[in-house]
């Protein structure tokens, strides 16, 4: 019964009764766990989660430790190191040497996050160091009457101590209280010793992890030696660790326990914990008031709650990710398809009616009307795309024509009855062979035919002053293309670049094929003409003059046909003639695909 209802409301009331779920049982659960816990014995509580944490700060220290051995062995197994040490048995250390090192240890020391401060003394006292605290000053003579120094070059085993044995100094920090692991660096092979490797952690390191540690608890903490004396000290409060050293740790059983101690501050919870470097000793004070077992208490709860509300918020979200966010991603991802142009309608698998649902089907609704509309559109651009080339075609073709009836009246007049028939013969065959039946296209072949009727006509007419040569690739003579190419071409070339010069006139007709397109290359021996001419012909700037019209009108054309942006451009010289190339699509090998076919 409460699931039927719970579908029939809608997806905004369901939201609500759901957090509302959500809040009412982690206030359940938090009442029950507060009291539950201020039952138990407040001293028992604090001493528990100081073991803790305690626990949770010596293991982060180790890994302090242990990464800080790892890195002493990245300078053991270098390479350059070891060349370096092995072979430098000099006095002095050479300056390429010192570059090597220096330059290996300073990028390792890079990636080092608690390594502060490197150095490397060699069995002639030689050093080499780097550092990211400092400065710092090294000692080298120090070295051999420090007590673990014999030890270390006997067993090759590495150890922490509480600074240097006056090795490294800062001077501008004499006071600076640090912690350093020295080992020795043997040859990797024989194992004979080559220098002394000291690596500094600073003290600010160890307490920076006791802040870390410490959040709320207002604990306190520091490391010492069994003689009580500090390796790092602690913050402020140091009476909070006095008689630290009557709390015995020397044994395994006792190596970790608590005990209620009272300072002037008040009472509180000392914990130690040996550590596994040396006999040091990890030493924490948690203050014990009625507050700060209060804050415990609270801790536990926040984290108990917390806990429980994100299991609760982790079943919440699958569920909302089940109604709501899964069918808002395949809405996004529906309305990303359409702004790439794939207009698909999603599929609704919910029978629920909701406002998601209304949603997925108001989006399906438009994407279907976006689609159609498209459709429309191009169907639309299509038919006028389709009568603007008609229209150019009935400019173009009266205008070769008048041209043409123009020299056979003029033939006529002279009574040159032989050549008027040749033109006019010519001028037939050249309307029979691009009329073609009405249809936009021809194939290559009958362009170049069309092309040397034309240029039969023209020869009439300047007394067979022009030569064309043409150099046709095979492959494209059966493609199709649209008809009337390149005439305007040739009486453009012959009109403004032939004519204008003496002698012969000669073109160049190139066609050829490559990746899906077909080009056309007509180079003429002409006058040429200027760039600024030429942008206007291409911009069609010289449209409504008898210069350029041709070129002009090709542009249109093609452009219209094929959907190509620039299909035509133009390189010429004053005085070295003029190259117009041409860039067809490749629309079929038989014709049948047309750029202009309408889709009902």
């Amino acid at each position: 019964m409460i699931k039927k209802v719970f579908r029939c409301v809608s997806l905004k009331t369901q939201l609500a009764l759901l957090f509302f779920f959500i809040l009412l049982v982690s206030f359940t659960v938090g009442t029950l766990i507060i009291y539950a816990g201020f039952s138990k014995n407040t001293e028992k509580e604090v001493g528990e989660v100081a073991l803790q944490t305690v626990n949770a700060l010596e293991s982060n220290l180790n890994i302090i430790f242990e990464n800080v051995t790892q890195f002493s062995n990245l300078i053991f197994f270098d390479n350059a190191v070891q060349n370096v040490l092995k072979n430098n048995n000099a006095d002095k250390i050479q300056p390429k040497d010192l570059l090597i090192v220096q330059n290996t240890i300073s990028n390792m020391l890079l990636s080092a996050e608690y390594i502060f401060s490197v150095v490397l003394i060699n069995s002639r006292g030689n050093y080499y160091k780097s550092y990211k605290v400092g400065p710092i000053a090294v000692r080298p003579e120090m070295l051999e009457k420090s007590e673990w120094y014999a030890q270390l070059r006997k067993s090759g085993n590495g150890r922490f101590i509480h600074k240097s044995d006056g090795i490294i100094d800062f001077p501008l920090h004499p006071d600076k209280n640090y912690i350093s692991y020295v080992r020795a660096i043997p040859d990797k092979f024989t194992y004979e010793y080559l220098a002394s490797l000291l690596l500094v952690i600073n003290e600010e390191t160890v307490q920076n992890l006791f802040r870390v540690s410490v959040g709320e608890k207002a604990a306190h903490f520091c490391i010492v030696d069994q003689n009580g004396n500090y390796i790092v000290r602690p913050e402020n409060n140091e009476e909070y660790f006095k008689e630290t050293t009557s709390f015995p740790v020397g044994s395994d059983a006792e190596a970790f326990s608590y005990r209620t101690v009272n300072r002037p501050h008040g009472s509180g919870i000392l914990v130690q914990k040996r550590l596994t470097v040396r006999d040091w000793i990890l030493v924490g004070f948690f203050p014990l008031k009625t507050k700060t077992a209060a804050a415990h208490m609270f801790r536990l709860v926040i984290i108990t709650f917390a806990l429980v509300d994100i299991f609760l918020i982790c079943m919440c979200t699958v569920l909302l990710h089940r109604i709501l966010f899964n069918p808002l991603l395949q809405i996004q991802k529906h309305m990303q398809l359409a702004e790439e142009g794939i207009f698909v309608p999603m599929e609704i698998k919910s029978s629920r009616e909701n406002e998601i649902t209304t949603l997925q089907k108001a989006n399906n609704y438009m994407i279907c009307s976006i689609r159609d509309l498209i459709e429309q559109i191009k169907r639309e651009e299509k038919i006028i795309a389709k009568n603007e080339l008609d229209i150019i075609y009935a400019q173009i073709n009266p205008h070769f024509l008048y041209n043409t009836l123009d020299a056979a009246s003029a033939l006529c007049l002279m009574r040159d009855t032989n050549n008027c028939y040749k033109l006019l013969r010519a001028l037939g065959s050249f309307y029979r062979s691009n009329l073609n039946s009405g249809r936009d296209l021809v194939s290559v072949a009958d362009e170049i035919e069309g092309v040397k009727n034309y240029v039969t006509t023209l020869n009439i007419r300047y007394d067979g002053r022009i030569y064309v040569e043409y150099d046709i690739a095979e492959d494209i003579r059966p493609l199709l293309i649209l008809k009337l190419i390149l005439q305007p071409i040739i009486e453009n070339a012959v009109y403004h670049g032939i004519k204008e010069r003496e002698g012969n006139g000669r073109i160049v007709v190139k066609g050829f094929r490559c990746a899906g397109f077909i080009f056309f290359e007509i180079s003429d021996n002409g006058v040429g003409m200027e760039r600024e001419r030429i942008d206007k012909i291409l911009k069609g700037e010289l449209r409504g003059k008898k210069s350029g019209f041709g070129i002009y009108s090709l542009i249109q054309r093609v452009s219209l046909y094929y959907c190509l942006n620039d299909p035509v451009s133009i390189e010429s010289k004053l005085g070295e003639g003029t190259v117009v190339t041409v860039k067809l699509k490749v629309i079929g090998e038989n014709g049948t695909e047309n750029l202009f076919r309408i889709d009902r």
